[in-house]
């Protein structure tokens, strides 16, 4: 009875120990997460005083990544293998394997991924002295944070590697946006009219389209292409004469245009999640409609339609931010954006169509547009 116990207690102990562990490494939506990795795909360089130091990944299939750590020496820029490494996903687990140059016989050693979440995607062994945790952290398309935590002796030792994205090829991904906006005409100079100038107000509205994203080298710069439909709606109010007609306008017109921009983008934040955007847009009026007190009637004149009101092309500037942010467990890229335009062409059709002195009429119409929006990566949904 006494061998029993004593054979049993340091397995009993070992399996407490382990237990905790075990329990960790199943992960969640370890398809998706395992998806995420793709990311790594690339290569990735660290300059030291003994060279730069390479971290290589590649994807070989859907559930296989491999990667090697090489350093090129700066004598003579021979290349030197520091680890063999790959990233397996069976079933509900993650698994990180290191094979180090000179350390355990050249075999692997295993590593669980036990986190992921904003802070990167942990792997972890107990079992094994330095490291013990290895954590993987994308700083967006840029940088790669490695983080190490081991032990030597009693000491907790831990490292950081940042390291940068090298011979990146510009890449393009389509995405697809929707949002709502608000807009409004806005007017200056002076109207031949009744009652004076017309007045515009700000009304809701709706937007959709898609966006070609081209990335440049390290993701740092990139160009929004643009293609959508926007109804933009605004308030007004007027009366006036032209062409002996007495004109009213007062509700609000509703408009659908086909837009088009060109959208260089700047993301500022080293976690690539914050940029900035400026660009031209080019607009071409699809529909327009008024509700309200409209007159007068179109009848049999075209003249008095109210989609002649407006002229037909519009541009001007355009002037945005997002913010990557995912809703959900699936990563769709996901990307919350807010984008205003400023109309730089004057669509007034109908407010100075009669006007015999131009000192006295010289007013303008503009559109201007504030659009919140959420996009996502068509080839991830």
């Amino acid at each position: 009875m006494r061998l029993q116990s004593s054979f049993f207690r340091p397995f009993i102990a070992l399996c407490l120990f382990l237990a905790p562990f075990a329990a960790q490494a199943q992960i969640e939506d370890a398809d998706l997460i395992f998806k995420e990795l793709y990311g790594l795909e690339g290569t990735w360089f660290l300059p030291t005083d003994r060279g730069d130091r390479l971290e290589i990944w590649k994807v070989v299939n859907d559930s296989t990544m491999e990667g090697r750590g090489v350093r090129i020496k700066p004598e003579n820029g021979d290349t030197v293998n520091l680890e063999t490494l790959s990233i397996e996903w069976r079933g509900n687990r993650i698994t990180y394997y290191a094979a180090v140059r000179l350390q355990n016989g050249g075999k692997p050693i295993a590593f669980e991924m036990t986190l992921a979440d904003e802070n990167g995607y942990l792997f972890e062994n107990p079992n094994h002295d330095d490291p013990q945790k290895i954590r993987y952290r994308l700083l967006g398309n840029r940088e790669l944070q490695v983080n190490t935590e081991g032990k030597r002796g009693n000491r907790v030792v831990t490292q950081e590697y940042v390291f940068e994205r090298e011979f990146t090829p510009g890449a393009v991904e389509f995405r697809l946006r929707a949002g709502i906006n608000g807009a409004s005409l806005r007017s200056t100079g002076q109207f031949q009219t009744i009652d004076g100038p017309p007045s515009f107000g700000w009304k809701p509205g709706w937007e959709i389209g898609t966006t070609a994203l081209f990335k440049g080298r390290g993701g740092f710069i990139s160009i929004n292409a643009d293609l959508g439909l926007q109804g933009r709606f605004s308030a007004v109010d007027g009366a006036f004469v032209a062409d002996t007609a007495y004109y009213v306008r007062n509700g609000t017109y509703n408009t659908t245009w086909l837009n088009i921009a060109v959208l260089p983008e700047i993301t500022f934040r080293r976690d690539g999640l914050f940029s900035l955007m400026a660009g031209p847009y080019f607009s071409a009026l699809m529909f327009s409609r008024a509700n309200g007190e409209i007159l007068p009637e179109k009848e049999n004149n075209d003249l008095y339609n109210v989609n002649n009101d407006l002229k037909k092309i519009d541009f001007g500037l355009a002037l945005g931010m997002q913010y990557k942010l995912n809703f959900g467990k699936k990563d769709v890229g996901g990307i919350l954006g807010l984008r205003g335009t400023l109309g730089l062409r004057n669509l007034d059709n109908l407010y100075d169509r009669d006007c015999n002195n131009p000192a006295y009429c010289n007013g303008q119409v503009f559109f201007n547009t504030a659009t919140l929006y959420y996009s996502v990566n068509l080839l991830k949904l």
